[in-house]
């Protein structure tokens, strides 16, 4: 008996559709949904016959398409016979009570791994530019971020201010409100929210909006609330299995994403950057004689 062949959808595609559940449309998510459960269709169909195989309307395609972060239906097709090899198997699979302390080690780090190269996947090479031009030309950068986010919100600060940069940050809730409503003009604001949604987040990044500040947003989804203030928003990629949140891998994400962005900073003005690392090094050095 012909065994039956499956059909694969390229990571940078799954990725995409993960960042972007939370904001379809029930609609839209029914594309979302065949695009996972029919690939090689999607490939052969035309917009109109695809929307009469879904029962949606051509208009909720090319929207679906679009917030996916692809032009249309075409860049979408190109995307998925991008890669048409299957995928290695997956070790980074959900983590069972009676994994050996092996198995939970290369899970874990298969799947911080898996959240990197989906990342890889769906980062905004021409935002993340633009955030680079931005930060590099704050009179100030101040960051926000409140429970997971807070250890990135430190990292992101410690970094820049080690290359020069002129980077804040504070760690009351309430106080990245009142000091986003404060900032001076030319400003940065930076704020980190997984979800997108956090609240205490969303008020700090509305606040330095209306102060005049320019605003970038590093989440893991697209089109969320705290977005609808962000200039731009850089987005990750993470899976979620039963004993690790998307939440959890998502900092590995975003950390890589800080990481990136301070090497960029840095090779923009390395002179400048060695002196103040330099100079930073030798005042910890004598800090811990």
């Amino acid at each position: 008996m012909q065994q039956q062949e499956r059909s694969f959808v390229p990571k940078g595609v799954q990725a995409r559709l993960r960042a972007a559940s939370q904001t379809l449309t029930e609609a839209e998510q029914r594309v979302a949904h065949y695009i996972e459960q029919h690939p090689d269709e999607m490939m052969r169909l035309s917009v109109q016959a695809l929307a009469q195989q879904i029962q949606v309307s051509e208009a909720t395609i090319v929207r679906c398409c679009r917030t996916l972060g692809y032009h249309g239906l075409r860049d979408l097709k190109l995307a998925l016979a991008a890669v048409s090899a299957p995928p290695l198997e997956k070790i980074h699979e959900d983590i069972q009570p009676e994994d050996s302390t092996s198995a939970i080690i290369q899970k874990v780090l298969q799947s911080d791994i898996q959240a990197i190269t989906d990342t890889l996947a769906v980062l905004d090479e021409k935002l993340f530019e633009r955030a680079v031009d931005a930060l590099l030309n704050a009179e100030r950068i101040e960051f926000y971020g409140i429970g997971s986010s807070m250890p990135i919100i430190l990292d992101a600060y410690y970094r820049f201010l080690r290359v020069g940069l002129p980077a804040t940050v504070v760690t009351d809730p309430a106080m990245q409100a009142v000091s986003a409503t404060l900032l001076p003009p030319n400003s940065v604001a930076f704020a980190i929210s997984h979800s997108g949604t956090t609240r205490e987040t969303l008020n700090a990044l509305r606040s330095a909006r209306q102060s005049g500040a320019f605003c970038i947003l590093l989440s893991s989804h697209m089109h969320t609330s705290i977005s609808e203030y962000a200039d731009i928003s850089l987005i990750t990629a993470a899976r979620e299995t039963t004993f690790r949140t998307e939440a959890q891998a998502s900092r590995i994400a975003h950390l890589s994403v800080i990481d990136a962005l301070y090497v960029a900073v840095a090779l923009r003005r390395p002179e400048r950057a060695l002196d103040t690392l330099e100079r930073s090094t030798a005042t910890l050095t004598n800090h811990f004689l």
